[in-house]
């Protein structure tokens, strides 16, 4: 179903850029929630990335850099560039011009990898874990300006939706041969 341009206005108050009675059988346009879920959804996550960033460029960090920073936390420190990429989502030369940027704010550092002499991992140095930490306050403060008003079990029921879509996708995925997957224990190599 197409949606003509009178049904959707300027973001305002939480709207997401959809008019609130676009959904109603009012204006004889009903729109399938199917067919807003990922443009709401894609549009949600640039606006809290985007707020985040906002809030992270007084610390020097740019969203490439503190989502980097962010997939290490999470599970990536210690890993080689080629796999940490893969961790994260990017290509391998995004990836490196990152670390390059990382490195100089001395946040981050390449070691030689033990396992392999033609690789490089890459950890966290003890300033990027303290810039890890402002990121986690940002952040809590960030989730707790969006998630107000939102109870624990909505939040609960949200999750347990994403993780049903985020398996179809990923099986959609593997079938197609790109192997993608959000699984950040998929990509350890220990």
């Amino acid at each position: 179903m197409l949606i003509n341009s009178d049904q959707i206005e300027p973001m305002q108050h939480g709207t997401l850029g959809m008019d609130s009675s676009s959904n109603s059988a009012e204006n004889g346009h009903k729109i399938d929630p199917r067919e807003q879920f990922g443009f709401r959804l894609g549009r949600l996550a640039r606006l809290w990335r985007s707020r985040l960033d906002e809030k992270m460029r007084p610390h020097g960090l740019t969203q490439a850099r503190w989502v980097v920073m962010m997939h290490m936390q999470r599970g990536a420190d210690g890993l080689q560039q080629k796999a940490l990429a893969k961790f994260v989502g990017i290509e391998g030369p995004t990836l490196v011009h990152i670390l390059d940027n990382l490195e100089s704010q001395g946040l981050i550092e390449r070691r030689p990898d033990e396992a392999d002499r033609r690789g490089k991992t890459v950890h966290l140095t003890d300033e990027g874990w303290r810039m890890v930490e402002v990121l986690n306050d940002v952040s809590a403060a960030l989730r707790q300006e969006h998630l107000a008003g939102v109870s624990d079990a909505e939040i609960a029921h949200c999750l347990a939706i994403f993780d049903r879509i985020q398996g179809q996708a990923e099986a959609a995925a593997s079938e197609d041969g790109d192997g993608m997957s959000l699984d950040y224990q998929a990509v350890r190599t220990d």
